[in-house]
């Protein structure tokens, strides 16, 4: 079939090739068999691939490319960012197990209780947790002028590792974001002496500065908080 490539393609594969209902058929599908092997379907097949981008087409996946590129980068954590008040904290997302909405829960306080971080005991699905308070543990302060533009966003976070559980309120949970050792910060002085203790580095997310917790030694200091 001779090929014009100054008209416009009409498509006739859709009307009266191989995918096309139209009568009379193609006289050149005696020829070619298929449309795929008629030079009409092939030129128009180089034709999509040598058209002009759209508009925006190439910075959308010059962003796209360098976000999969610094995600990938080794040695990457994933984690999950909290808030506490008015800190913004942060914990490996390995050992979280559940974040749960408060009013599903029922707390029962555990009578004569000597640890302040012991809240009481918690019903997860049936099973008995205990709940505790890392406001208390990190020494966070109560804010007493809250801002009135921030939305309070409660929920309780199930934590675990090696059989143990812990279960625990927080003001708000930001989400899952992953981070890079290389935006590790040393923790400054000024953080006060309880919180830095359980803080192994700091970073800025967008416009957060996020303590990165040691849950293992958090961990560890709830068991003993309880005893």
């Amino acid at each position: 079939m001779a090929l014009d490539k100054k008209q416009p393609m009409e498509h006739c594969w859709k009307r009266i090739g191989i995918w096309g209902r139209e009568e009379p058929r193609c006289p050149e599908l005696k020829k070619v068999i298929h449309c795929s092997n008629c030079p009409v379907f092939n030129y128009a097949g180089r034709d999509l691939f040598e058209r002009p981008l759209p508009e925006g087409y190439r910075e959308e996946w010059s962003d796209l490319l360098a976000t999969v590129k610094s995600e990938d980068l080794p040695g990457t954590i994933s984690v999950v960012i909290f808030r506490i008040e008015e800190e913004w904290l942060a914990l490996r997302t390995q050992i979280f197990a559940e974040i749960i909405d408060p009013a599903r829960l029922n707390r029962h306080i555990i009578p004569h209780r000597k640890s302040s971080v012991l809240m009481g005991v918690i019903n997860v699905h049936g099973d008995i947790q205990l709940c505790v308070s890392l406001k208390v543990l990190l020494g966070i302060e109560a804010n007493v002028s809250k801002k009135e533009d921030r939305r309070e966003y409660k929920r309780m976070i199930v934590i675990g590792g090696e059989g143990e559980r812990w279960v625990f309120p927080v003001n708000e949970i930001y989400g899952i974001v992953r981070v890079h050792p290389s935006i590790f910060q040393n923790v400054p002085v000024t953080v006060f002496k309880a919180q830095s203790t359980y803080t192994k580095e700091i970073f800025q997310y967008k416009d957060k500065h996020v303590a990165f917790l040691d849950d293992e030694l958090l961990r560890h200091s709830l068991t003993r908080s309880v005893q």
